[in-house]
């Protein structure tokens, strides 16, 4: 019996080590490009405003959106309204506190005339009362409801410029 299971086992292991190993065929042809990606999300859409100011006399900088038919009311009742303005180089995010913490900027719209409104206070609240500053220019990023969804748990800080620009896809200046 012995003898039956060498035999055996001694047969197996001569067709294991007579076995060749497959050749490696030619390669086939190259398969055709993809289409190139785009960068960013074409659902988020990012508009300037140019130059302003905030001061004593009219700490108010009153925006119309009305220009951009594609910005419906629908579409800002909808949607995450994000709005950057930028003093002396600096961007700040509105709402937020401005260039050294001197004012505080809030927004608010007004949709049945899509007016988006930055109104500057001090710090605590109160009607402003310090120097004026330029602000050269206002960046509103409108992100659809659809995009915004989860956004807890983004990688993002949308008080942040750099950080939301980069992760759309936007341009810093």
């Amino acid at each position: 019996m012995k003898t039956k299971i060498f035999i055996a086992v001694f047969a197996l292991f001569a067709s294991l080590v007579s076995c060749k190993k497959a050749e490696k065929g030619d390669m086939g042809p190259a398969g055709a490009n993809g289409t190139n990606g785009t960068n960013g999300n074409a659902n988020v859409k990012m508009y300037y405003y140019g130059k302003d100011s905030i001061e004593v006399a009219n700490p108010t900088i009153g925006i119309s959106l009305a220009m951009y038919p594609e910005i419906t009311t629908n579409l800002l009742d909808s949607s995450a309204v994000l709005v950057y303005h930028q003093v002396l180089g600096n961007w700040y995010s509105s709402p937020g506190l401005g260039y050294a913490g001197t004012y505080q900027v809030r927004i608010f719209t007004y949709n049945p005339s899509k007016n988006l409104y930055l109104v500057a206070q001090n710090p605590d609240g109160t009607s402003y009362t310090g120097i004026k500053y330029i602000v050269s220019q206002t960046k509103i990023v409108i992100i659809p409801s659809s995009d915004y969804k989860g956004s807890r748990k983004k990688p993002v800080d949308f008080n942040d410029y750099k950080a939301t620009m980069k992760y759309y896809g936007l341009p810093l200046d």
